[in-house]
């Protein structure tokens, strides 16, 4: 469907939604006191490439949540992996077949520079768990990748499982500036909730205009995502915040899924852009499942602007 451009961007160019039909997803249910529906902005790795660009897109969020006068704004973030991380992660896989060692040093690489990034933007109280993670991680990646060598070829499930570690790492680093801000926040990691129809492997090519067959399973996808919100909002206080006053901002993981048999997955390279060059919207990490599509550049940062899953 074709969809108006909202009179709140005129600069905004217009694109088209393909994909299922948002009127038959159940949509999460939110407080009496939010008249807004949500808006979800989308950052590509390059608008995410250190730490003055986590802080730049952090506070561009905050800015969007206070509204325009007629009450704040519930936002969600769907983030790419920090610019260069998917490829390193990669790299990890391809030095695997031929020496561990080597793997271990481009994984250590990648560990470091985003550790490096992390530190930069919060205290080590909020750091720390997240730290933690990561170096958990790292430690899966190393034992996944550990019989390659051996095995001498790369199963599509394993480096889908290690490209896309870069999107969990990076949601939960932009969270972490979030945290010291003092807003409402939380992060949520896609492979919990957006289900899609197993059978598409490998990565697909990097700035392709298709996710190469990737489809996601929306009755199943909006019922986690319910699920998700409802547990969330309680744990988080999101269900009990006026939110004429204040919203909460959810950074989403971009790029990964699982598949209906359980196995997690990618929406292949192009499944983290979310304007293709056709100007059409692909499927990204569509488990808030957005209604339009608009692409703009601010302070620098390349942001596609995805407006709006509406109130139940």
């Amino acid at each position: 469907m074709r969809l108006a451009r909202p009179a709140l961007r005129p600069s905004l160019r217009k694109v088209t939604m393909i994909g299922a039909d948002t009127a038959s997803i159940t949509k999460v249910k939110m407080p009496a006191s939010c008249n807004n529906a949500w808006e979800v902005h989308k950052f590509g790795g390059a608008s995410l490439a250190n730490a003055e660009l986590y802080k730049t897109v952090g506070d561009l969020l905050i800015e969007e949540s206070k509204g325009r006068g007629s009450g704040c704004i519930p936002t969600m973030a769907v983030v790419s992996a920090m610019g260069g991380m998917t490829d390193l992660l990669i790299s990890v896989v391809n030095a695997a077949l031929k020496d561990i060692k080597s793997a271990e040093e481009n994984l250590n690489v990648a560990v470091d520079r985003l550790v490096g990034v992390l530190q930069q933007l919060a205290p080590k109280e909020i750091t720390d768990p997240v730290e933690a993670a990561i170096r958990r991680d790292a430690q899966d990646i190393l034992s996944v990748v550990q019989s390659l060598r051996l095995i001498k070829s790369v199963p599509a499930e394993i480096l889908e499982v290690v490209s896309g570690m870069g999107e969990v790492w990076s949601a939960q680093t932009l969270l972490a500036y979030l945290q010291t801000t003092g807003v409402k926040c939380d992060w949520l990691d896609a492979r919990d909730v957006l289900i899609v129809k197993g059978g598409a492997a490998g990565l697909g090519e990097k700035g392709a205009a298709s996710t190469g067959g990737v489809n996601p399973l929306w009755d199943a996808t909006s019922s986690r995502m319910d699920t998700w919100w409802s547990e969330r909002s309680k744990q988080q206080g999101f269900d009990s915040i006026d939110y004429k006053n204040e919203a909460p901002i959810v950074v989403v993981t971009g790029f990964v899924a699982t598949t209906d048999s359980g196995v997690p997955t990618t929406l292949k390279r192009s499944g983290c852009v979310s304007v293709a060059p056709s100007g059409r919207f692909e499927p990204e990490c569509c488990a808030v499942l957005p209604l339009r599509c608009l692409t703009t550049h601010v302070r620098g940062v390349a942001r596609t602007f995805l407006l709006q899953f509406s109130r139940a």
